[in-house]
């Protein structure tokens, strides 16, 4: 089941093996206030690094359709978790998409502790580019 417990698992279980990474996507936009509860039918995690190497060393049941130089997907318990790569420059934060950069806000791994979220700017900004690009 994809609830907050599933959250906390998959990322424990990231964590476990040496990858850090912060709630992003739908669950982010719940857990940060800007949409009501609903169900979830993936997990979408931000993955701060400069490239895929200890994530590729993993052994998780890969998504081969998900394998994207900016993104991996594994299934856990039945659940598709998708993780996207942030990576970091000179101009700051940002992830190279299949059309586009996109450009993180400076705050964008601001939250700490257990449970990590991306932050409500990291969060808008990217839903609004998502819209904008679905559109043309």
């Amino acid at each position: 089941m994809n609830d907050l417990a599933f959250v906390e698992r998959a990322i424990t279980l990231l964590r476990s093996k040496g990858v850090e990474t912060w709630v992003f996507g739908g669950w982010g936009e719940e857990l940060r206030g800007l949409i009501r509860p609903r169900a979830h039918v993936d997990l979408d995690l931000l993955y701060p690094a400069e490239d895929w190497e200890p994530v590729d060393a993993l052994y998780l049941d890969w998504l081969a359709s998900k394998r994207y130089p900016w993104k991996r997907a594994f299934v856990l318990e039945g659940t598709m978790v998708e993780l996207f790569l942030v990576q970091h420059d000179e101009r700051g934060w940002y992830t190279k998409l299949a059309r586009r950069t996109h450009r993180w806000p400076d705050n964008v791994l601001a939250s700490n502790g257990h449970l990590r979220v991306a932050s409500t700017a990291a969060l808008a900004s990217y839903r609004h580019s998502y819209r904008i690009d679905a559109a043309a």
